[in-house]
C-alpha cells in the first residue's frame, strides 16, 4: 500500500514506522535499478553463481560487495545483488569488480539517496552517543541545509524536523520513516 497521496498536511508522519542506519555515499538499493548498473565482464563460469564480487575501493570509500545471481551463456554476469552497500561513493563513479573466475566486470553507482525516499523523505536522527555534530541534508525539495550542533539523540531540525532525501555530512545517523 502506498498510503495517502497529496500535500504534506494530508500525509502526517506522527510516528515512525521503520528505521535504517544511513551513511554518506552508500548505494541506495531500494531504487528500481538497485542503485547501480554493471557490465558483466567475460569468462565467468557456472560455479561463480553465488560467489562474492568486491568493488575496488577508491580513495575515501569502503568497498561494496555483491553476490553473483545469474550468468549468461558466454560467461558474462547477468545478475548481481548488493550484500554490503559500501560508503563514500558518488553518482557516476565506475569501479572494477573482483572475484570469481572471470574478468572485466564493473559497476557504476546510480543512486546514493537515503533508501526508501523515492516518494517521501525521512527524518534523520543523530545517533551519535556523546558530542553534538553538524549535519547537512538535502531536503525533499532539493535544498541543501546544514544544521549546526545537532545534539546526540535528537532529530535534525529538532522541534521542526525536516524530511531528507540525502545525507551530505554527519556520522552515526539513522533514517526514520
Amino acid at each position: 500500500m502506498r498510503g495517502l497521496e497529496g500535500n504534506t498536511m494530508a500525509q502526517p508522519r506522527v510516528y515512525g514506522h521503520d528505521a535504517k542506519a544511513i551513511a554518506i555515499g552508500a548505494i541506495n538499493t531500494s531504487e528500481l535499478d538497485s542503485g547501480f548498473t554493471f557490465v558483466g565482464g567475460t569468462g565467468f563460469v557456472a560455479g561463480d553463481v553465488g560467489g562474492v564480487m568486491t568493488a575496488a575501493a577508491a580513495a575515501g570509500t569502503t568497498a561494496a560487495t555483491f553476490v553473483i545471481t545469474e550468468l549468461i551463456e558466454g560467461g558474462a554476469i547477468l545478475g548481481l545483488r548488493a550484500v554490503l552497500l559500501g560508503v563514500g561513493y558518488t553518482v557516476g563513479q565506475t569501479l572494477a569488480l573482483t572475484g570469481g573466475t572471470g574478468n572485466s566486470a564493473t559497476f557504476t553507482v546510480t543512486n546514493i539517496d537515503i533508501p526508501n525516499t523515492q516518494e517521501r523523505g525521512c527524518v534523520v536522527y543523530n545517533g551519535r552517543a556523546t558530542e553534538p555534530q553538524d549535519i547537512t541534508i538535502i531536503t525533499e525539495a532539493g535544498t541543501t541545509v546544514e544544521f549546526k550542533s545537532c545534539q546526540p539523540g535528537t532529530v535534525v531540525g529538532h522541534k521542526a524536523p525536516m524530511l531528507a532525501k540525502k545525507l551530505v555530512t554527519g556520522v552515526d545517523c539513522v533514517a526514520i520513516y
